[in-house]
């Protein structure tokens, strides 16, 4: 098939650079035509004055006795034939009528010029157009014959024309009707208002509450020996002018005329430009019900040419939303909103930077009073970038003393860049084994920290921090997961219990968890998991039923990607965010400052054992028995002693091994820590 495909092709080029030069050649012929040539009817001698030579010269005669001057059409017919042919375009059989229409009509016209005017021209119209005029001169009279003549002539240039000559007309002059309507209403303030990417002119059109939740305090820069990320180490986007007033207008009524050739009438009332999407608040007519016009989105999408429409109605106003996407694109960078006011402000040590909503307004939120986070997507979507740019907005907020992580990462892939910070209290978890573990580890330490709570008589950890002395303080801890469909699929019931009383019990505690999946279907995001994740971000899927299994509610079908999202918060109606931006350069050179001012102490959190351990008959007794001697032993041979060189001396975990050292420690044989990963100096024997 593809063979015949590509021999068609070739026969077809063939066929068109004959044509191209067929057509060059009669139209050399043509205007070098000389009447006492040699042709069919005359003889001479002498050689032919045409550049076509003998055969140019017979068939320029053949042709001008034929169908006159109007001859001259036929070379141009067939270097059009010819292009379209070298070029690969599909015959069309309605130009080819039209051409045959055209010689005789203009041959028929030319002669009857001919006779009207006295012109003494011989050929003008040919022996063709001379029978055509005699014929339909005595039938129409003079005037019908002309009428005739000019008819078949407009009908075969209709036939030949590749687009609708009349509506080409027509849709210009009814564009230039409608630009000087615009420009018109525009004189007499019609009613459109353009707002500013940043001040939104319409006042009830609200700033999404994210906002509101946080309190204001000054920059910090420097804690203790601890200091925040510069914020050059972050890249700034490039600048977009967005569109103009008179582009806005211009689509606004193009917007109303689509929608009015669909059978709903309004008028567009305000256009609120973005990043990435211009809204339109569209105040419909009465009688008009909301959900015809939310239908129309895919039919206005097409329409208008662009990938998606979202329509929605807008909260405590009588008009409908329009989101169009904008032709430009604009990057909303993660420096531009951590630079933000609202951002450096923020009392929370949990504030999280999104991006910025549809109107160009930074958005950023508190994990702290979410307390959860549900994020999911299809693969491309955006969405680890959007985990990594909550990952450095916490970065940028808190210490390691103040803010913990742990990251399971069973992808391998997006998180193994933050290994060996301070925040965390692990190495990145990669398999399910492991994950599945290190919840239930969490679920130990939520129940630890409740019973410190107690004591203190705190019913959060706010209060806890106030009452207890610097050592004693919680950092809160975060607990990413960047695939939850893997872990899942190898450890469901043990990873959706831990998952559930954690989201359940933890907030209070300081423990916090943002969850992220590429398959939002329910049997990852079970009904248990959604019941405790009220808050919840979804960036593209394919599907409405997607959008409803994360949303409980369509439109995240229509996003765009790239880091375009819908964030649903409890209580608010959901809002739409174009994602921050930051590249993998950018987040090696945040974790490499970071890296530098200390290593990671992950001693506390191997230090918790889950009751399973026990189960298996390891021995946490902590009796000093014949191993503690010989460890003894061993740490006295070389003058130092941990954890890590205990484990490979004896071949024993790590929760044997932690235990020897603190059995060492209340005896009096080691010296203070020297920091995470460094060995302790062995101070005397026993």
């Amino acid at each position: 098939m593809q063979k015949e495909t590509n021999k068609n092709r070739r026969l077809q080029e063939i066929v068109g650079v004959i044509a191209l030069l067929g057509g060059l050649y009669l139209a050399l012929s043509l205007f070098t035509y000389h009447k006492w040539d040699r042709s069919l009817l005359t003889f001479s001698i002498t050689p032919p004055k045409n550049y076509g030579g003998i055969v140019g010269a017979y068939i320029s005669d053949i042709i001008f006795s034929t169908i006159g001057f109007s001859g001259f059409s036929i070379p141009l017919f067939l270097i059009i034939y010819g292009i379209k042919n070298i070029m690969g375009k599909e015959k069309n059989r309605i130009h080819l009528l039209g051409a045959l229409l055209f010689l005789p009509s203009l041959s028929m016209l030319l002669h009857l010029l001919a006779k009207t005017m006295a012109l003494k021209i011989e050929p003008l119209g040919g022996f063709i157009g001379l029978f055509l005029s005699d014929t339909f001169e005595g039938l129409l009279s003079s005037i019908g014959a002309y009428i005739l003549s000019i008819a078949i002539i407009i009908v075969s240039i209709i036939l030949m024309s590749p687009i609708s000559i009349f509506s080409y007309f027509i849709d210009k002059k009814k564009e230039k009707i409608d630009k000087e309507k615009l420009e018109d209403a525009n004189d007499h303030n019609s009613g459109i208002i353009i707002s500013e990417s940043l001040h939104i002119s319409a006042p009830s059109v609200k700033t999404p509450v994210a906002h509101k939740h946080l309190k204001e305090k000054p920059l910090r820069e420097t804690i203790g020996n601890y200091n925040i990320p510069p914020i050059d180490l972050l890249k700034s986007a490039e600048g977009m002018s967005g569109p103009t007033k008179e582009e806005l207008n211009i689509a606004a009524s193009g917007l109303e005329k689509k929608l009015s050739d669909f059978g709903v009438n309004g008028k567009i009332r305000q256009a609120h430009p973005g990043p990435v999407v211009t809204m339109y608040e569209f105040e419909p007519a009465a009688g008009v019900k909301i959900n015809r016009i939310v239908s129309l989105s895919d039919d206005l999408a097409l329409a208008l040419k662009a990938p998606s429409i979202r329509i929605y109605p807008i909260a405590g106003k009588a008009t409908i939303g329009i989101e169009v996407p904008n032709n430009e694109r604009a990057t909303v960078s993660l420096k531009e909103i951590i630079s933000s006011e609202i951002f450096q402000r923020s009392h929370s040590l949990l504030t999280l930077a999104l991006g910025k909503d549809i109107f160009g307004n930074p958005v950023v939120t508190d994990l702290a009073r979410m307390p959860h986070l549900l994020v999911a997507g299809a693969t491309g979507s955006g969405k680890s970038v959007s985990i990594n740019a909550m990952i450095i907005s916490l970065l940028y907020k808190a210490t390691p003393d103040e803010v913990k992580m742990l990251m399971i990462d069973p992808k391998l892939l997006e998180l193994s860049v933050y290994n060996d910070i301070p925040h965390l209290i692990a190495p990145v978890i990669t398999g399910p084994k492991e994950a599945s573990d290190a919840l239930k580890k969490m679920v130990f330490e939520m129940e630890r920290r409740y019973k410190l709570l107690a004591e203190k008589g705190a019913r959060n950890i706010e209060n806890y921090n106030k009452q207890a002395s610097q050592s004693e303080r919680l950092p809160y801890i975060v607990v990413f997961i960047d695939e939850l469909a893997d872990l899942m699929f190898t450890a469901p019931n043990d990873v959706e219990n831990a998952i559930a009383r954690l989201a359940q019990m933890a907030r209070a505690s300081g423990i916090h968890l943002i969850l992220a999946t590429q398959r939002p279907s329910v049997d990852v995001i079970t009904g248990l998991i959604k019941a405790n994740f009220p808050a919840r971000i979804s960036f593209q899927v394919t599907s409405k039923i997607d959008s409803r299994t994360i949303l409980d509610a369509q439109g995240a079908e229509q996003l765009l990607g790239m880091g375009d999202m819908l964030f649903m918060v409890p209580g608010v109606k959901i809002i739409r965010i174009h994602g921050a931006y930051i590249s993998d350069t950018e987040v090696k050179s945040v974790t490499e400052f970071i890296k530098a001012q200390g290593a990671p102490d992950y001693s506390a959190f191997e230090n918790i054992v889950v009751a399973d351990e026990k189960e298996k008959g390891i021995d946490i007794s902590g009796d000093r028995d014949e191993m503690y001697q010989r460890v003894i032993e061993f740490a006295e041979s070389v003058g130092e002693v941990s954890i890590s060189s205990i484990q490979r001396r004896f071949k024993i975990g790590y929760n044997r091994a932690a235990r020897m050292m603190e059995l060492l420690e209340e005896d009096g044989l080691v010296g203070p820590p020297k920091g995470a990963g460094k060995p302790r100096d062995f101070l005397r024997k026993r």
